[in-house]
């Protein structure tokens, strides 16, 4: 519990972190249309076996097609571990998604943190597995997005000044 407590406050405190704005459906499309752009990109490194691309490209289709989410809903978020951590937090605790999409974009964003950052070798299996499940893995949260609520809007929006003004005293 402590860990969440630091992780909100930080995100919510941090220049560029979590932020309530008004829902864009123009940056919904722009950001749908990045995660596409980003599985274009996925087929081609793909091809040519560019495993570092590969891990990029997956990550940034699925990163995008969530931010899309977060746009639906009027959340900004700059940075990554705070977008994560509030999918989990605002979307899986509501069960407006499920939790493996979570947990897929977190273990997307540690391959490529671990594979650029450290230059940690996942071995191509590996590599492959997160490329292969973007696709489906952007579909699922774009019919989410397509589909949500007016009262889902709400429910997050809530979700997020309580959670705002619980962990930001």
């Amino acid at each position: 519990m402590k860990k969440e407590k630091n992780d909100f406050a930080f995100c919510f405190r941090k220049i560029g972190g979590l932020n309530l704005i008004f829902p864009n459906e123009n940056l919904v499309n722009v950001y749908k249309q990045k995660s596409k752009s980003a599985l274009n990109m996925l087929d081609a490194a793909k091809e040519k076996q560019e495993n570092d691309w590969i891990l990029d490209t997956s990550y940034y289709a699925k990163y995008f097609i969530v931010y899309a989410l977060f746009m639906k809903v009027g959340i900004k978020s700059e940075i990554h571990d705070c977008t994560i951590f509030a999918l989990k937090s605002l979307f899986v605790d509501l069960s407006i998604i499920n939790k493996e999409i979570y947990e897929e974009l977190l273990k997307s964003k540690e391959l490529r943190v671990g594979s650029l950052y450290y230059d940690k070798d996942f071995g191509a299996d590996e590599i492959l597995k997160r490329a292969e499940i973007a696709p489906n893995f952007c579909l699922k949260v774009e019919a989410i997005i397509d589909n949500l609520s007016k009262e889902d809007i709400f429910k997050v929006r809530k979700k997020f000044e309580e959670l705002k003004d619980r962990f930001n005293q």
